[in-house]
């Protein structure tokens, strides 16, 4: 069976060799990210608010069909966010509490996409899939002050992020972007966290990212068009 099926794995991309060959890269982008973010109950008040973020690595780009691709990789990311929460209830009984999330990721997407035009072509490009993520390191920096009970109170922590997130993180992934003849494509893109991943009872916390990629796809053959028979493809797809 397990023969069977590599057999089978073979197979496709064997037959998708006739409308483009394997890719890969690297790629780089540039965005912002933040942690969706709601507090335990007995805090009124919160906001976040996002940094700047990045992440680099390399890609595969697997034709299944002409216009059919799965992309894979790995990158390693830099993402977090800064988040704020209260609450009052009087001038003896107030907590106001801050927290500033470096993360640190390797990151694995497994996405669809959908190319307009055939390969060698410049085209527009549509994906959607799943981006699972591993937290490496980072940072936790937490402040808190208020007064409970007359009594002024302080306090001020650094640690590592995994004392209050879990290590491991799955995000939905949409992008869209233009691919050009030779290679170089660009592409925005959007990850939302779709696990909670807080240690903390009664938090939830979920990863955001966007931002804009840069990329090159290399690979023999990639952009000389060539139909079944090894023939120049005219057409205009």
């Amino acid at each position: 069976m397990r023969m069977k099926t590599l057999a089978l794995i073979a197979g496709l991309f064997i037959c998708s060799s006739s409308y483009a060959q394997l890719g890969f890269g690297p790629e780089a982008s540039l965005g912002s990210s933040n942690v969706r973010f709601v507090p335990n109950s007995a805090f009124t008040s919160s906001s976040t608010s996002s940094i700047f973020s990045y992440k680099f690595g390399g890609v595969i780009d697997a034709p299944f069909s002409k216009h059919i691709y799965f992309q894979s990789g790995l990158s390693i990311s830099h993402k977090g966010g800064n988040r704020n929460y209260s609450f009052y209830v009087s001038d003896s009984l107030n907590d106001y509490e801050s927290r500033s999330l470096v993360l640190n990721y390797i990151d694995l997407p497994l996405t669809m996409v959908y190319k307009t035009r055939s390969q060698g072509k410049g085209r527009a490009i549509l994906g959607m899939g799943a981006t699972m993520s591993y937290l490496m390191g980072g940072s936790n920096t937490f402040n808190a002050h208020g007064s409970y009970n007359d009594t002024l109170f302080t306090r001020y922590t650094k640690t590592a992020p995994d004392q209050i997130l879990r290590k491991f993180d799955i995000g939905a992934t949409f992008f869209i972007g233009y691919e050009m003849p030779t290679g170089l494509y660009f592409k925005l893109y959007y990850t939302s966290g779709v696990k909670d991943i807080s240690l903390i009872p009664s938090e939830v916390s979920k990863n955001k990212m966007w931002g804009i990629s840069a990329g090159f796809l290399f690979g023999k053959g990639r952009n000389i068009n060539k139909d079944s028979e090894g023939l120049i493809d005219k057409s205009t797809d």
